[in-house]
């Protein structure tokens, strides 16, 4: 290997302090020189006569700790290394450690970064246990230590010129091949020492160090001291920078190019563990010769066998060899019987060569498949095989055994790529051959004879709607033939919001969309549901009806229908029955309405009767031949396009990009099964065939998918727990051996009860502490004798989410009331017929993740954190009529236990208690007792007295008007949450509703417990939240309700939402709600919607009333109607449940919120700001946007628009609050289930006193401000002070500086402020600068943020000290910090905000980024900084916002 040149110097000066022991390794160093230019290397071993260098390096010891390394000798090389380290100047600007311990994967103990003293190192040592293990991969470890420990995130400081020193300890010669780990650790340019014990290999050693001179080998452990003796010179050598290693660059290596690499293996019971694993030794040497990377060459690995196309990861999952390495030692054999490889190439195809799962064939890289099967296929191989190669994979087939060589023919895309062994043994002996085409093939060039499919691209927006047959007329074999001829035709297109649009409608009986002309704006999303499409079903053909519905239903504007914008509409017709109605009238309809109809037969339809439809008969097309499929599809991609005969290209057209699927997520699902006599052993065979063919499409697994059986009829009895079965086949087995239990009553609420007791546990094998899915499937034939609401509600709030069928003579009731929403009830004509379903129940399995137990969070705003600690206000309202005096005392003493649990006291919670019939009676107020004891005598003495009548209503007026006040000792004032709990079981004879309504609006949180004879629909009214609603079966059960009620009780968190001046009740308002359509939303579009049906009833719609107006965003942004769109409350709705889903993968919520500011609110979209309406924005988001949010957000404030935001799931909080127009205007939910509960009474609640400062942005022309830098001075800073000095002269420098321009101060603090110079003191940039440089630490140990911050309020923000707060100059503060704070800073942001000061928040090292975010004006300007050199990365970010952001009080 040729390289620049190369030199070697010993300087005297340096010898001579080494003694004649260390004299002798550093001599050696000549040697090497020759070794060193082999590998590209210049070493240098010099010091100067004038400098001596600053001591640091990054030291990581690689520590063998496999079986070989006996317990006793690990203890001896553990104190080898603590030795090493007493001996090393440790600290974040000298040297580092870390250590990493390595057998058949390696495992980090610490990083570099980690401890930044000796005493912290030394600590971690203590924990230091070894790992085991029978193999001892170094090239594995080697690989890991330079992807995850000799890079900056792990503290590595190579890019600082920091020596990089590896000391590998090894008790023998490593299990994996080193070469390519060890060259590549050398070019880096890191110093290698390797010390050897036991029977450690010294040719090995020799390879590994960087010179022969750099190994220790000691037979025994106990002389490892004598290795420390060597070692420390030469690491003093390194440190000091004496003896360093240039990399010189190789000329003459030339890495592989990009490429994809796919291995689809053989993972059937007929290989064999010990084959399966030679077939894994096999690719792990093959891809350790590659670079492995997003940049690179991506790997996958796909396991095939019979039902099985398991993907073990995708070619984005891995991005570093060594990651790669490893999760091919985690690989293990699924072990099915038979083999089906034709069935894993397609699904390979359509799941792995995809963007989505990291392909890269659109930007060109080489995609190669590489197949390995012991195995004759039992499927065709053929079709799959040609697909891969028509789209340019590039597949090599390696036969091995009892393959099929025709089989293995087909498979390959040249005969050159086709290899046979005899054994997996012998993979070894062709690993170079096939490494030849993987390293070099670049791509193919395949030609057809044929013309193959037409391409349109460059059409005129369109709106197409395909109405398809889907009865039992036809043979289902035809699906397919549908599917690829739709598919087809919407690949010719260019699909978008504003290009071809396309809607799709099934009908036999009745017509159901499979979607909206609006639904998807991405290809890849529209064809991915076309190819998941299944038959409708029904034996009876409507196409008249079908007509109807999507001339009603489709092709209207809700629906996406462009016609008002004179965008062409075409239905395309696909039917296979004759038509037994008349539709002249429907087809005249159609064409009056502008819709040209295309017409396809197939089977039975009579093309006479399709002319009827399209009125032209060159729009009838007949397709009853198979082979004139080809014929048609050009015929009706001319019809439906402006262009002339459509061009043809050689090659098909790329395969959609198919979602990968989630079936491989965990989740417990429990079958509870009618096995009554209703359902009988004529059904049952129906019911094991539906059970099985869900469980066919699940990854099985104690680490998987569970599943469990429960049959029931009077009484449940389990088939089967969670537990019993982890593998599929055992499953299928038990279900096919299932008999009938029998029975002639059905008590569908007693079985929901026992799966909850005694199925969803963690004995019965549920993973619901791991926060697992837990999901309940019910399958029943008639009406349940039993009530089903309390259990069900039961089963809800411990997190199990059901799915009811019902067939036959189920209840449609009775399955609403089990299931956990509406959508997730599916009713059958009988057992029979559950095929129907299947798809439909499938995907609430697959994409539902859990339910929040929304009983903990039902308020305008809930927090987890420290609910019990949180003071409260609790009123029991308790009936005391005769009806419930019979049962008082169970009452009292349910009561009693209750308050039992609670913490009472004076700043605790308190308790009043309220008896009532026909009016209330106090029995004592909430200041009555501050003692437990004395609050429990107080409760045991009560008594009921008694009445007829009963008038809730009028009772709950009392506890609002009475007791909830500040003279009864009510604490609303200091946001003490106020809860009422309600108990009673009689009808109320006055109206609920006013009262109710009142306490909502008060922000009183309502329980309620009932019993059954209580009036459902009346408690339904009067609770906050339909989760806080508790019923039990009689006075006398009320203890099986008490831990139910006591969770949210206890952990219940309220916070009071106080919305800006001018925008509550009793004004002009325009609302708009922003709602996410994107993709990611999927199927829970459905709940958003019915989140803005609950909220529309709490506005005054119209003309001069409130307004409201619907926005979707994903990528772009559609306005689905605008303000002055609809003037009554009716019309909202009626539009609002039309709403169909956007789609789109992107999110730019920036976009969305600039649109609506310009577009939506401005008086062209209806806006009435200048007619003094007020503006909300309701946002609705699931996910952090992908463009920025901070200065459309910003405008919109300045902009006077108020928004509110809804985060669901794992959004980014911070975003959610910078967009919010004060912090307390933003909320998040766990899940979409959690919006029903979300109840947004802030929109309505109570007019505010409170300013909130709005920040708008200014032109870049404004150079005026007056800037103070507030200082942490204390001794934590230490020597990163100067750098600090340095980061505010480079924010200086960025400012034009001088009187009537930009003025400057600066306040240091710890334990008290110290102002170093006011904003007048200096006039010029160069006397601030001067000034700046001058600084000196001030020092302290503690540091009082508030007392500093009160300090520059007070003295530096003010007139007299050069401040021009009264002139309307912007006032910025930046607070830089290092620590926590030890006083009070709870008040400081507000007394800020109010003055208009915007202090820009700056954390270092212990910095409290919980404390930092809040102080900051907006979460986006705050800034945690791991260290103080972190500092110029936010430098130009900093000065960019300070010159365009001010902020002016609102009077």
């Amino acid at each position: 290997m040729k390289v620049a040149g190369t030199r070697l110097s010993v300087q005297r000066e340096s010898l001579k302090r080494l003694t004649t022991k260390d004299v002798a390794p550093a001599i050696k160093m000549k040697r090497f020189a020759s070794l060193l230019i082999e590998l590209g290397l210049v070493l240098l071993h010099f010091v100067t006569e004038t400098e001596q260098a600053q001591e640091s390096a990054d030291i990581v010891f690689l520590i063998d700790g496999s079986n070989e390394v006996e317990r006793a000798e690990f203890q001896l090389i553990h104190s080898f290394i603590a030795n090493i380290v007493e001996d090393l100047n440790i600290g974040p600007s000298a040297i580092q450690t870390a250590v990493v311990q390595y057998s058949n994967v390696p495992s980090t103990e610490f990083y570099l970064k980690a401890y930044n003293t000796k005493r912290g190192i030394l600590k971690a040592m203590q924990h230091l246990h070894q790992n085991g293990g029978h193999d001892a991969n170094v090239g594995l470890a080697l690989q890991f230590l330079m992807d995850n420990h000799f890079v900056a995130e792990a503290g590595s400081r190579a890019a600082e010129k920091v020596p990089q020193v590896l000391i590998l300890i090894t008790s023998r010669q490593s299990t994996d091949d080193i070469k390519s780990a060890v060259f590549l650790l050398k070019k880096l340019g890191t110093f290698i020492f390797v010390v050897g014990v036991k029977d450690a290999d010294a040719d090995e050693m020799k390879k590994i160090a960087t010179d022969p001179s750099f190994t220790i080998l000691l037979p025994d452990v106990r002389q490892m001291a004598s290795a420390r003796t060597q070692l420390m010179p030469l690491l003093s050598l390194v440190a000091k920078k004496q003896l360093v290693i240039e990399v010189q660059e190789s000329k003459a290596e030339a890495q592989v190019s990009k490429r994809d690499i796919i291995f689809l293996i053989d993972g059937s019971s007929s290989v064999g563990h010990e084959n399966f694993l030679e077939m894994v030794k096999f690719i792990s040497n093959m891809v350790n010769k590659f670079v492995i990377g997003s940049d690179s060459v991506q790997v996958a690995v796909v396991q095939s066998s019979d039902d099985h196309r398991l993907t073990e990861w995708y070619l984005n999952t891995h991005t570093t060899q060594s990651a790669l390495q490893s999760a091919l030692t985690r690989l293990r054999m699924n072990g099915d019987r038979e083999v089906y490889t034709g069935a894993a190439l397609d699904y390979v195809f359509k799941t792995h060569f995809t963007r989505e799962a990291g392909s890269r064939k659109e930007d060109g890289v080489p995609q190669l498949l590489v197949v390995i099967t012991g195995e004759r296929s039992v499927d065709d191989v053929k079709a799959p095989a040609d697909a891969l190669k028509r789209a340019a994979v590039m597949t090599i087939a390696i036969g091995v055994k009892n393959a099929d060589q025709a089989q293995i023919k087909d498979i390959a895309i040249d005969p050159s790529l086709l290899f046979y062994v005899d054994r997996f043994q012998d993979l070894h002996g062709i690993k170079e051959r096939v490494m030849a085409p993987l390293s070099t093939l670049a791509g193919v060039t395949i030609t057809y004879d044929q013309p193959t499919e037409p391409s349109i691209k460059e059409v005129d927006k369109r709106d197409i709607v395909f109405l398809v047959d889907g009865s039992y007329s036809r043979k289902i074999r035809k699906l397919p033939i549908i599917q690829s001829f739709i598919t087809k035709t919407i690949e010719a297109f260019d699909i978008g919001s504003d290009a071809v649009q396309v809607g799709l409608v099934q009908y036999s009986d009745s017509a159901k969309p499979e979607f909206f002309l609006n639904t998807y704006s991405s290809k890849d999303e529209m064809l991915s549901h076309v190819r998941k499409l299944r038959q409708r079903g029904g034996t009876v053909l409507k196409t008249g009806e079908a007509l109807k519905y999507v001339l009603k239903y489709i092709f209207n504007k809700y629906s996406g229908s462009r016609h008002e914008e004179g965008v062409p509409q075409f239905l395309v017709l696909i039917t296979g029955g004759k038509l037994n109605e008349d539709v002249k009238q429907t087809s005249d309809a159609l064409s009056r309405a502008g819709i040209k109809t295309l017409a396809i037969g197939f089977e039975n339809a009579i093309m006479q009767q399709l002319q009827e439809v399209t009125l032209d008969a060159n729009l009838v097309f007949d397709m009853k031949d198979l082979r004139s499929v080809p014929e048609v599809q050009q015929k009706v991609l001319f019809s439906l396009s402006t262009l002339n005969k459509p061009t043809q290209t050689p090659g098909l057209s790329i395969s959609p990009t198919i979602k990968v699927p989630t079936e491989a997520d965990k989740k417990d699902i429990v079958f509870l099964i009618d096995g009554s006599f209703n359902v009988g052993d004529t059904n049952l065979p129906a019911i094991r065939e539906f059970i099985k063919s869900i469980i066919q499409t699940l990854d099985i697994g104690t680490d998987r998918v569970q599943v469990g059986l429960v049959q029931y009829s009077d009484i449940a009895e389990t088939e089967f727990f969670l537990n019993t079965y982890s593998r599929k086949g055992e499953l299928i087995a038990r279900i096919n051996k299932l008999t009938l239990r029998g029975g002639t009553q059905l008590k569908t609420g007693a079985a929901l009860n026992y799966v909850q007791k005694y199925v969803f546990t963690r004995d019965a094998g549920s993973r619901k502490e791991d926060s697992v899915p837990q999901f309940l499937i019910l399958i029943t034939g008639g009406r349940s004798k039993d009530d089903i609401k309390a259990p069900s509600d039961a089963l809800l709030r411990s997190g199990v989410m059901t799915i009811a069928i019902g067939a036959e003579n189920a209840v449609k009731q009775q399955l609403q009331e089990a299931a956990l929403n509406p959508s997730l009830v599916y009713h059958v004509k009988e057992f029979h017929s559950l095929p129907e379903i299947q798809q439909a129940v499938l995907m609430p399995l697959s994409t539902l993740n859990g339910v929040r137990i929304i009983s903990e969070l039902p308020t305008l705003k809930s927090i987890n954190e420290n609910g019990e600690t949180q003071e409260r206000d609790i009123v029991f309202l308790i009936e005391d009529s005769w009806r419930a005096a019979a049962s008082f005392d169970s009452i009292r003493e349910f009561l009693y236990s209750i308050i039992k649990q609670l913490n009472i006291g004076e700043d605790r919670n308190r308790v009043a208690v309220v008896q009532y019939s026909e009016k209330a009676r106090v029995e004592f107020p909430l200041d009555a007792y501050t003692d437990k004891g004395d609050l429990l005598a107080a409760v045991q003495r009560l008594r009921p007295a008694g009445g007829s009548a009963v008038n809730t209503g009028a009772a709950m007026k009392h506890v609002v008007e009475e007791i909830f006040t500040t003279a009864a000792g009510r604490r609303r004032a200091d946001d003490t949450p106020q809860i009422l709990v309600l108990l009673t079981c009689s009808k109320s004879m006055d109206d609920v509703k006013e009262a109710a309504d009142t306490l909502k609006r008060a922000a009183i949180v309502t329980f309620v417990i009932g019993v059954p004879d209580s009036d459902r629909q009346e408690l339904q009214e009067i609770v906050y939240s339909p989760n806080l609603l508790f019923e039990a079966q009689d006075f006398k059960s009320l203890p099986e309700i008490q831990e139910q009620l006591l969770q949210p009780l206890t952990t219940l968190i309220i916070k009071f939402i106080t919305m800006p001046r001018g925008v509550t009740e009793g004004h002009k308002r325009d609302i708009v709600f922003l709602i996410d359509g994107s993709s990611h939303v999927g199927i829970y579009f459905y709940l958003i919607r019915d989140f803005i049906v609950n909220l529309i009833p709490h506005f005054d719609i119209g003309k001069d009333k409130d307004q409201i107006s619907v926005v979707q965003y994903s990528g772009d942004t559609r306005v689905e109607f605008p303000l002055n769109a609809l003037t009554n409350t009716e019309d909202a709705l009626a539009a609002v449940k039309m709403l169909r889903q956007k789609g789109g993968n992107e999110l730019r919520t920036g976009a969305a919120l600039d649109f609506v500011r310009k577009n939506v609110f401005s008086k062209s979209g209806g806006g009435r700001k200048h007619l003094g309406s007020s503006q909300i924005l309701l946002l609705v988001t699931s996910r952090k946007s992908q463009d920025d949010v901070w200065q459309p957000s910003e405008q919109l404030k300045q902009a006077g628009v108020v928004a509110l935001v809804v985060g669901i799931g794992d959004v980014e909080r911070s975003e959610l609050r910078q967009i919010a127009y004060s912090p307390s205007l933003s909320f998040r939910v766990d899940n979409y289930l959690g919006l029903s509960d979300l109840d947004l009474h802030m929109l309505t609640v109570s007019q505010s006193t409170e300013n909130v400062p709005i920040p708008p942005t200014i032109g870049s022309g404004v150079d005026r401000r007056d800037i103070v830098f507030l200082i942490d001075g204390s001794a934590k800073l230490g020597k990163g002070f100067k750098v600090v000095r340095k980061f505010m002269a480079k924010i200086v420098e960025g400012f034009d500086v001088g009187v009537g321009k930009v003025q400057f101060g600066v306040v240091q603090f710890s334990e008290n402020p110290r102002t170093e110079f006011f904003l007048n003191s200096h006039a010029t940039k160069k006397k601030v600068m001067v000034a700046i440089k001058k600084l000196k630490l001030k020092r302290g140990k503690k540091i009082n943020i508030g007392q500093a911050l009160d300090h520059v309020m007070h003295e530096v923000f003010t007139s007299s000290a050069g401040s021009r707060i009264g002139n309307a100059i912007p006032q910025i503060l930046v607070l830089l910090t290092c620590g926590k704070s030890n006083d009070d800073i709870s008040q400081q942001a507000d007394k800020l905000r109010k003055l208009g000061i915007v202090l820009f928040g700056i954390g270092l090292k212990e910095a409290d980024e919980m404390v930092l975010e809040p102080l900051a004006y907006s979460p986006a300007l705050a800034f945690p900084v791991k260290s103080t050199k972190g500092l110029v990365n936010i430098q130009h970010q900093l000065q960019q916002i300070m010159k365009t952001v001010a902020v002016e009080v609102v009077e």
